[in-house]
This record gives structure tokens, sequence and C-alpha cells, in this order.
């Protein structure tokens, strides 16, 4: 049996952000986006017992990372191309090639409005 996509990700690419639990990636597709990035539970799972930590790391990191966009989205997992691995979509909303999906998908349109700079 072949390994998920997501849990290769976790194993070979450059983390943003990383704990325990999970790990933050650019996505392997920007779909026509400037940003776009994921949340990925390490242990390979459809559902998670702390998804609303997850999620509120998630957020915390969006606000920073989409600093000099005055929003971006929270997508939900409805059109996941990988279903059976917990996983969380955030873009800009400047993407052409998933416009229409990303209207049609149930999202969150966060607001940043603060300057953010990574720790040294």
């Amino acid at each position: 049996m072949r390994e998920c996509k997501l849990c290769q990700a976790i194993k070979n690419e450059l983390p943003l952000y990383e704990d325990k639990n999970f790990v933050i990636l650019h996505t392997k597709n920007m779909k026509g986006h400037h940003k776009r990035i994921m949340i990925v539970y390490k242990k390979h799972l459809k559902r998670i017992p702390d998804e609303k930590a997850c999620l509120r790391k998630f957020k915390e990191f969006c606000y920073g990372y989409f600093n000099e966009e005055p929003t971006y989205a929270l997508v939900e997992g409805t059109y996941a191309s990988i279903p059976n691995h917990w996983h969380k979509i955030a873009c800009d909303w400047f993407g052409k090639e998933d416009d229409k999906q990303l209207k049609y998908t149930p999202h969150s349109a966060l607001q940043t409005k603060v300057k953010w700079e990574p720790k040294r």
C-alpha cells in the first residue's frame, strides 16, 4: 500500500511551523494563489481529538502569515483531494484556478489587521 501524500509531505517538506501534533506546510498546488498553506495532523486520522486547538493555532499562524492580505479564507474539507487524512487549507483571495470552487466550498473569511514579524 502506498503512503498517503500528506504523510509523505510531513516527512519530506520543510515546515513553516511544527509541534508534536501537527505541521503547517505550503500546499503543493498553489492554484493561482500568492499564498496557500495547510495544517496537517501528523497521525494519519480522518477525525482528530484536538481539532479546536489545531484550528486555533492555525488561525494564529495565518493571522501573521497573511498579514499583507486584508482577508484570507480558511477552507473546509468538502472537496478535499485527500479526505482520509485530517488537514485544512488557508489561502489568499487572488486565486484564479479555484475561484469558483472557493465560492461554493464552505469557508471562513478572516481578517488580518496588524503587521507580523517572525521571531528570530
